[in-house]
């Protein structure tokens, strides 16, 4: 069974793995590679994240910050999600999001944005599915793997 919860000092393990095989050179402008636990927890403390809990198995994690420190932005959450490429097409991405606009209304949040590689096609296309919009694209923002590839924002309101 499924359920989605904040995270724990124990996903630490699960997280680190999974943000390992996930943020590759073809989804993120700099591969994420974490060397522990400790310097992951040091950077995602329990419970920053919700996580896809399925039987014991961190399958997939959502996360949200501010985009700025600024208190005119302060309505506005920035997103970061992940699905383990094994537990894709199950429906967890979608219910990872519900949870985590559910928890940026609680939180008076009126604006989720997030960042995708325009060269990821199948992830834009699950976050048009969830509600999401382009509100803009910064053209041949990154280098990588010899090709200049677009960074796409995009929003949802609340």
């Amino acid at each position: 069974m499924l359920i989605i919860r904040p995270s724990t000092a124990e996903d630490a393990v699960q997280l680190v793995a999974l943000e390992n095989i996930v943020w590759t050179s073809d989804i993120a402008p700099v591969p994420i590679h974490w060397d522990s636990t400790a310097d992951y927890l040091q950077s995602c403390p329990p419970g920053s994240q919700l996580v896809a809990d399925l039987d014991g198995v961190i399958c997939g994690y959502v996360q949200s910050k501010p985009p700025t420190p600024l208190p005119s932005n302060s309505h506005v959450t920035e997103l970061a999600i992940a699905v383990h490429p094994a537990y894709h097409s199950r429906g967890i991405g979608s219910q990872l999001l519900q949870a985590i606009e559910a928890d940026a209304r609680l939180h008076g949040k009126r604006k989720l944005t997030l960042r995708v590689l325009a060269s990821n096609e199948k992830a834009i296309q699950f976050y048009k599915r969830c509600g999401y919009l382009e509100q803009g694209r910064l053209v041949q923002e990154f280098y990588l793997n010899g090709n200049y590839i677009d960074d796409l924002l995009m929003y949802k309101l609340l």
